[in-house]
């Protein structure tokens, strides 16, 4: 939900709920000042008409009071006109058909001064009027005006009311209340409807001015955010605006420069970094090439001199000969070195991935002591295979792989010269989409001080020429390039334990994978270069 959607659904609520609020306030306000003024007006007329058949009372005037009850009869918005006695007979009445009837104490009409054990002598403006509904659903306002005993009356000599009663009877008024409910529902239909109308006018005006004023704006300087995560530095917010979130788009144009600027530095930085790690790098491999290459080939120069002058000597012994023959082999020996050395070389700069294929590891393992062999029996060490149960499948460059194994297969031959036992032992990992694999020895060990840096180029902790240390490296890149994991155990003394770790085949997809991972290496490589 965005900022702007927010802030507008906050906005309706508030003026829905104060609007709504304002819109039941005022129509019962109305409604009720209405009906007071229908009260007032109500009360007024009972009055008026208490007034007008006063005199016709005096002087028992009936006819003229009918006549007066015929003629409000015939007026709208009065329901009925009626007089009763003190007794509750209807004396006068704008029906017919209610004269002579009479009403008990416990009537709507008589409740109102009756309710309790002494009838009231006088009743409040507020207490006359009740309100009450006709059999067809409208509303009637139905006021109460006593007719009090005055002197005129009790002093006439035509009338027999004594002094000491107080009420002669009772004016019973209903009006309509249809006409003022009508009224107050269109005065509230109106009320509702000008407040939907200001809700909408105010919501229409609002929504277009967050969608101009904040919603467009922040929409630009979100994409501007995306733009820059996903490293588009040349993005620029089209925002021109004199107002915060101006100044905003602006502060973020700004960042943007002198981030690009910066990240321009950096690469320059880093390639010149590069550079000079790439030349440092080519130095000490230069160097230890150099070094390594030396020690065979002046061994091959002093021998091949040495043998030139014997050769020079005629008619030789046999002894000489058999020293020159001696002499040769230590050239050959060393030249052999060189080819070692020069071959591990092409070994170790070789990062393409060759053709994968599903191999089975076990197969794989096999081949490996099958090579081996003769090595073992010649050092007297005793092979014990432990093989996890059923197939290990695994996508891989099987030759690669198998060159890894040896590797780490004749680093455990030479670390047991007198014997011992080789242990090759699969399993499966608990989640069972790796395999592992432990090769363990017995021999000497590694020291903690040596076992850092075994798997770095050139490091070898092999006797003068009995190595050049680049076998563990090449086999830790190549089961790094396998996606796979390789660590060394070891205990000077007690032997080393090399573990390995390979994916197990799953599909199609670690193929594939795998392959996108050699061509990024490769790729890689080739930059460096």
């Amino acid at each position: 939900m965005s900022l702007g959607l927010k802030f507008f659904i906050a906005l309706f609520l508030v003026m829905f709920v104060g609007l709504a609020a304002f819109t039941y306030i005022n129509v019962r306000n109305e409604s009720f000042d209405l009906l007071e003024q229908v009260e007032l007006a109500a009360l007024r007329t009972t009055d008026l008409i208490k007034e007008s058949i006063h005199y016709s009372m005096l002087i028992n005037r009936k006819e003229d009071i009918q006549q007066i009850f015929k003629n409000f009869s015939q007026m709208p918005g009065f329901e009925v006109v009626r007089i009763y006695d003190k007794n509750g007979k209807v004396i006068f009445t704008t029906r017919p058909e209610e004269v002579s009837t009479k009403v008990g104490i416990t009537s709507e009409a008589c409740q109102v001064c009756h309710r309790y054990p002494e009838p009231l002598k006088a009743l409040a403006s507020k207490e006359r009027h009740r309100i009450i509904t006709a059999p067809d659903g409208h509303r009637i306002l139905a006021l109460i005006n006593p007719i009090e005993n005055e002197p005129a009356c009790y002093g006439a000599g035509c009338h027999l009311h004594p002094a000491k009663k107080f009420i002669l009877g009772v004016l019973d008024v209903q009006m309509s209340l249809a006409k003022v409910d009508a009224d107050i529902a269109r005065s509230r239909r109106q009320t509702i409807w000008a407040s939907v109308i200001l809700v909408v006018s105010v919501l229409s005006v609002t929504g277009l001015l967050i969608w101009i004023l904040i919603r467009a704006p922040v929409r630009k300087l979100t994409e501007g955010t995306r733009a820059i995560a996903q490293g588009n530095l040349d993005y620029t917010i089209p925002i021109d605006r004199r107002d915060e979130i101006g100044e905003l788009a602006n502060s973020f144009n700004s960042m943007t420069s002198e981030l690009k600027k910066a990240r321009e530095d950096l690469e320059r930085i880093q390639a010149h970094l590069i550079q000079v790690e790439k030349m440092v790098s080519l130095g000490k491999l230069c160097a230890t090439v150099a070094h390594e290459l030396n020690n065979p080939l002046g061994g091959i120069l002093t021998y091949a001199r040495l043998t030139q002058k014997k050769l020079s000597t005629p008619n030789l012994t046999k002894e000489q000969l058999s020293s020159i023959q001696e002499d040769l082999s230590i050239v050959a020996d060393e030249t052999t070195r060189c080819g070692n050395i020069v071959k591990n070389l092409l070994l170790f700069s070789k990062r393409q991935i060759g053709e994968f294929t599903v191999v089975d590891l076990h197969v794989i393992l096999d081949r490996c002591i099958q090579l081996v062999e003769h090595h073992l029996k010649l050092n007297n060490i005793h092979l014990v295979k432990v093989y996890q149960k059923g197939k290990a499948d695994v996508i891989c460059d099987k030759d690669q792989i198998q060159q890894a194994f040896l590797a780490i297969l004749d680093n455990a031959v030479a670390a047991m010269p007198g014997g011992g036992t080789l242990t090759i032992k699969t399993a499966y990992h608990p989640d069972n989409k790796k395999v592992k694999i432990q090769i363990k020895d017995t021999g000497a060990g590694i020291s903690p001080v040596d076992l850092p840096h075994i798997f770095e180029p050139f490091y070898t902790t092999k006797k003068e020429g009995k190595g050049v240390g680049l076998g563990l490296s090449v086999c830790y890149g190549i089961i790094e390039r396998h996606n796979g994991k390789i660590d060394v155990e070891s205990t000077v003394g007690e032997g080393s334990t090399f573990i390995i770790e390979l994916p197990l085949h799953s599909g199609v997809d670690e193929k594939e994978r795998l392959l996108s991972k050699g061509s990024k290496i490769s790729k890689m490589e080739q930059n460096k270069r």
